[in-house]
């Protein structure tokens, strides 16, 4: 996991470092810490296309306010979390407009970390696939991933909200890249996510109307994968099972 943390006091960045590397040493995830101290600076690399997962952002900076560059960072469609760092609560409202995940009021305390480091943490979970576009990088939760085709040398991640990403990278790459049990590869060029599927038969009819070629001689196999996948989401949800008709 990537950390951001940036404050015009180098103290204070260093504290807030270690204080991060003890807060997460109880969790599964492993932090990278980059420090800045200035806003600009912070800016100007995630436009270049670096990508924090967590931004730990100071709320009063010496040239400028921390508000301001976490504006910045959504109309870059920076979509990974901030979390506000102040010595007072006078922005608290401001962070509602940037979706923070958590506001700290300094001098910061592991008793106070500890609260917005299980949130971040519990935000985490839901993993992300990294798209690597010309001017910036795009986290995709896997929960809007719709399906991904190939297309030649080339691939096209299709979201649930109707955009897309060309990929330049084959399918089979991006198939073990989400190592992930919800999708299906139902044809040597289309990989779908089994949460969005209505319907297996000849083709794989989505919940958005889209249709999505299957392998023919794969037919039944991957039928019957995807009964196994939505039979297992059931019982974990602890909805009662339907048993399919009999194949003849």
């Amino acid at each position: 996991m990537r950390i951001a943390v940036c404050d015009d006091n180098a103290l204070d960045r260093e504290m807030i470092r270690d204080l991060l590397s003890a807060g997460f040493s109880g969790t599964q995830l492993s932090p990278e810490f980059t420090l800045y101290e200035s806003g600009h600076n912070l800016v100007d690399d995630i436009q270049d296309g670096m990508w924090f997962d967590v931004v730990f952002l100071d709320i009063y900076m010496e040239d400028h306010l921390g508000i301001d560059t976490a504006r910045r960072l959504r109309e870059l469609e920076y979509s990974g979390e901030i979390v506000f760092l102040t010595a007072s609560p006078d922005f608290a409202i401001d962070g509602y407009d940037v979706s923070a995940a958590g506001y700290i009021l300094k001098p910061i305390s592991m008793e106070k970390l500890a609260g917005v480091v299980s949130r971040v943490t519990r935000n985490l979970k839901e993993r992300t696939y990294t798209v690597n576009q010309r001017t910036k990088v795009v986290r995709v939760p896997l929960s809007e991933i719709l399906y991904v085709e190939s297309s030649n040398t080339k691939c096209i991640l299709h979201r649930a909200d109707g955009s897309g990403y060309t990929i330049y990278k084959r399918l089979d790459g991006i198939e073990r890249e989400l190592n992930d049990k919800r999708f299906l590869r139902c044809h040597q060029s289309y990989l779908v996510n089994m949460d969005y599927v209505r319907q297996v038969d000849k083709q794989v009819l989505l919940t958005t109307g889209e249709v999505v070629l299957v392998r023919q001689r794969n037919q039944r196999a991957i039928r019957q994968a995807y009964l196994a996948y939505t039979t297992q989401r059931k019982r974990e949800r602890g909805e009662p099972e339907v048993r399919p008709p009999e194949e003849k």
